[in-house]
């Protein structure tokens, strides 16, 4: 089945509870999820393995960190990023340039904290505690803010 947008792909894969499972629609995407080496120094990384798609995570990393890294990786599987460069931090920060990456981070923003569902949260349930969003969405605070700033609710 080929997705264009993580919207797509919550829509086919997602089990409607928060926080979003990316590892759980990876697998049901049929993508093999593990974890790498934490000494490899990356977050994580995009590849084929005998001629299946792979997602490697830094098992070293936070837990919102791996869930990032992981929704990340989809949406380089969903845009056809197979020569993506191996993921670091700073590769994953607001502050990056290459398009292939942002698209990425992107999709994982999507993924992880859908726009219908923020709103809800904010604007019908009347949270408005940023940590409290971060938490619901299982995602940094950073990345809240970032989506928020996106969605243009701040």
């Amino acid at each position: 089945m080929r997705y264009s947008t993580a919207l797509d792909v919550l829509k086919a894969h997602w089990d409607f509870k928060l926080p979003v499972d990316p590892i759980a629609i990876a697998e049901k995407m049929g993508i093999e999820v593990q974890a790498g080496s934490p000494l490899d120094r990356e977050s994580g990384h995009y590849s084929y393995r005998d001629g299946d798609p792979l997602i490697t995570y830094n098992p070293a990393d936070s837990a919102v960190r791996r869930r990032f890294t992981v929704a990340h990786e989809i949406g380089h599987h969903i845009n056809g990023d197979v020569d993506a460069p191996r993921d670091t931090d700073k590769q994953m920060s607001a502050s990056v340039r290459d398009p292939r990456e942002v698209a990425a981070n992107r999709f994982a923003a999507s993924l992880l904290m859908p726009a219908a569902l923020v709103k809800h949260m904010i604007f019908e349930e009347k949270v408005a505690d940023l940590k409290k969003l971060a938490a619901t969405f299982g995602v940094s605070t950073a990345a809240m803010e970032y989506r928020l700033r996106n969605l243009g609710i701040l």
